[in-house]
């Protein structure tokens, strides 16, 4: 399906929000859905004893499967993201999504996903994809989204919130891509099944990544990604670690973007 950046552009500047679908197909869901489920186990044996360790949450997806590495290189999701925040943007962070049954994670609570930027009209310092992996509906606690409130500073009392938001219904391989500033919260799962999601989160390519992911993963997992790919994960936006990194030919330092 052709992207029609016109309506997405238009739909994240007006309303904070756009829906894509088709954005990965039925095989991708499933071999991302399978290795999320694996992530989740691995990763709660190897962190769970940790005190800031939160429960069913993956702060980094980048060293979890060769799925999640490859993507980063998404064709519809580079488009959007490259759109709003120049080709040489890169991944601020990539997290899991996932709903409990009955669970009220913080994520339930009205809240945006930055606080220290104002909103600029015109001007975009981020963009996230929450990629669906299951159906997102209303039964399974489809997110809730306030049109226009990327626009507000303050936080929406609950009244004002649940009455004009829009829930992100979609079907499994649809994304809601969406301004940082703008205010959502989970709903509540009312089915019997987990809902699962991920959540790769772009920046502008001169802005500090959550983790250092060009130093953190591993040879096996740069070799998944092709140049675009590695752009994204910050190869080339790299600072140097000490001065012989620095006083090096143009061509050789760690910094090439423009």
């Amino acid at each position: 399906m052709k992207l029609d950046m016109k309506k997405i552009a238009e739909e994240i500047d007006e309303l904070g929000f756009s829906i894509v679908e088709n954005v990965v197909d039925a095989e991708e869901v499933i071999l991302l859905k399978n290795q999320l489920k694996t992530a989740l186990e691995e990763d709660a044996k190897e962190y769970g004893h940790l005190p800031g360790k939160k429960d069913n949450l993956i702060v980094d997806l980048t060293t979890r499967g060769s799925a999640f590495v490859k993507l980063l290189e998404n064709e519809k999701m580079q488009r959007v993201f490259s759109h709003f925040l120049g080709d040489d943007c890169i991944l601020y962070s990539y997290t899991s999504s996932i709903l409990k049954p009955d669970d009220k994670p913080g994520a339930s609570n009205i809240h945006t996903d930055s606080k220290r930027f104002p909103y600029v009209p015109g001007y975009h310092f981020g963009l996230l994809m929450n990629l669906a992996l299951d159906d997102f509906t209303e039964e399974n606690g489809a997110t809730y989204h306030l049109p226009g409130s990327h626009k507000i500073k303050e936080m929406p009392s609950e009244g004002e919130f649940y009455k004009n938001s829009i829930r992100a219904v979609r079907k499994a391989g649809d994304a809601i891509f969406f301004h940082p500033l703008c205010w959502h919260a989970g709903g509540v799962n009312k089915t019997n099944e987990i809902r699962h999601a991920v959540t790769p989160y772009a920046c502008r390519s001169f802005m500090k990544q959550r983790l250092d992911f060009p130093r953190m993963v591993t040879p096996e997992v740069s070799s998944w990604l092709g140049e675009r790919g590695r752009v994204f994960l910050g190869f080339n936006s790299r600072v140097p670690t000490n001065l012989f990194e620095y006083y090096l030919p143009q061509e050789e330092r760690l910094y090439k973007i423009k």
